[in-house]
């Protein structure tokens, strides 16, 4: 019995560790639009984060707040921040092809 149990605790160890390494896998997050639960009077903005090489982190990057606050309307400002969100996206999966 003492053999299974040590069986399962290192198959549960190892899931652990390997579910982490697929996590650390991708260079970036996947840009988020931040859009104040539909509030008009606060700032909206996309964001994201990378896997800092230097200490194998996710790292913030800056809010990108672009042009969209100057708009008026919610359709107007998450159509802006959508455009931003996919360049973001293309750019990111250009940038992880060329490593």
């Amino acid at each position: 019995m003492s053999n299974l149990n040590k069986f399962l605790t290192f198959e549960c160890q190892n899931e652990h560790v390997f579910e982490h390494d697929l996590l650390l896998k991708e260079n970036y997050s996947i840009p988020k639009i931040y859009n104040a639960k539909g509030d008009l009077n606060k700032r909206w903005y996309v964001y994201f984060s990378y896997l800092n090489p230097e200490t194998g982190k996710r790292q913030r990057v800056k809010n990108i707040y672009g042009i969209a606050n100057t708009y008026k309307t919610k359709e107007d400002r998450l159509s802006v921040l959508t455009l931003y969100r996919k360049k973001l996206d293309q750019s990111q999966k250009l940038w992880s092809d060329k490593n």
